[in-house]
């Protein structure tokens, strides 16, 4: 009998589901960027008030590194510096948005961004292999 997190089947596909998972996080992102949107207009306006200079260019460039990372990581496509570009990316917004510790909600988007650099590392050390994990690499 085998122990279900052991069994090969999981082995295979909870990196594919974990890699879907962390990617819907910057496709939902993206798709309140989306350039001639109410939701564009809203992120540019936040993003000027945090001070970063030509912010529609910068929102524009956080939509498409949003959608191109977000596909690439579901697909499997080069998801290691994929995700090696997301962990410099998400530092970049927690730097800039989120060390404000006035609110729980402050607290909290900073405590998500740490969960998805971790995600994000081990993704960028393991890749898209199908079977992420052998029975020959400790635990």
């Amino acid at each position: 009998m085998s122990y279900t997190p052991f069994s090969k089947t999981y082995e295979n596909w909870a990196p594919v589901v974990g890699r879907i998972f962390i990617a819907s996080v910057f496709l939902a992102g993206a798709w309140f960027k989306i350039p001639g949107t109410a939701g564009f207009s809203m992120e540019a306006g936040f993003t000027a008030a945090a001070g970063v200079p030509l912010a529609g260019i910068a929102v524009f460039l956080a939509f498409l590194l949003e959608v191109i990372s977000g596909a690439a990581l579901i697909i499997g496509w080069k998801t290691r510096p994929v995700a090696f570009i997301l962990v410099l990316y998400i530092i970049l917004l927690t730097l800039i948005f989120h060390l404000h510790f006035g609110t729980p909600q402050d607290i909290g988007m900073f405590i998500e961004h740490l969960a998805l650099i971790g995600g994000l590392l081990y993704i960028s050390v393991l890749g898209a292999p199908f079977a992420a994990v052998t029975k020959d690499m400790p635990l």
